[in-house]
């Protein structure tokens, strides 16, 4: 597409993370983390990040956001946002499963399966498995949390272990043949995966259709007994 402007964001993890993209690559990358919340943090953040280019929302050819699961919140918030800035402008809007984003990093491994690990809170992570096969990667199982000590029960080897929950499960995987597990540099989503072409794993819908993956129940679910989109 020529003059290709698309405006990528992931707040599903403990960063924000924006990326710029045009018709060669990758224009921009930020990552932020402020103790203020994500609704008040994003607006001004894609703002700077368009302007620093000269450019604004309304040259924008495309968007892209992560759908978690992650923080409920962050995840709610950035979703809020591309669809507002859709409704407004009509620019495509592209829904990213955040494991699927994470895995993509790794997409290079050929022959490995690899296995992201959000840290969930409440003693969980959540996870997905992937495998690498002749260049392209596959999903193999559901977004799910479940406990660090029941993630060696779904793996496959050689398997890569990864993310900011990946800590929570080094004791449960230290040792086991087959598993290497990699602290830090493949934590975050990286903008080079967010806006590339190759992504999502899944049909991405319509934009209007487009719903978090929250992995397991929301609190308020679970205490008052109802499903929240």
């Amino acid at each position: 597409m020529a003059n290709k402007l698309v405006l990528a964001i992931d707040n599903s993890i403990d960063h924000l993370v924006l990326a710029l993209a045009g018709d060669r690559g990758l224009i921009d990358e930020r990552r932020i983390k402020e103790s203020r919340s994500p609704s008040q943090i994003l607006p001004e953040a894609a703002e700077a990040i368009l302007a620093s280019h000269g450019r604004t929302v309304r040259e924008l050819t495309g968007l892209a956001v992560t759908l978690g699961p992650g923080s409920f919140t962050g995840i709610r918030v950035a979703l809020s946002f591309c669809k507002g800035i859709h409704a407004a402008t009509g620019v495509p809007l592209t829904g990213i499963p955040t494991l699927d984003a994470l895995a993509f990093a790794l997409a290079d491994r050929e022959g490995s399966y690899l296995c992201p690990l959000v840290d969930a809170k409440k003693s969980e992570v959540f996870l997905s498995l992937y495998h690498v096969s002749r260049g392209s990667l596959t999903r193999l199982s559901a977004y799910t949390a479940m406990r660090p000590a029941d993630v060696p029960e779904v793996l496959r080897t050689p398997c890569v272990c990864f993310g900011t929950g990946s800590r929570l499960c080094e004791e449960h995987l230290s040792g086991l043949e087959g598993i290497t597990v990699i602290h830090g540099e493949y934590d975050h989503v990286r903008g080079q995966v967010l806006v590339d072409d190759r992504l999502p794993l899944t049909d991405p819908g319509r934009p209007a259709d487009l719903r978090p993956v929250y992995g397991r129940r929301s609190e308020a679910e679970i205490k008052f007994n109802v499903a929240i989109d």
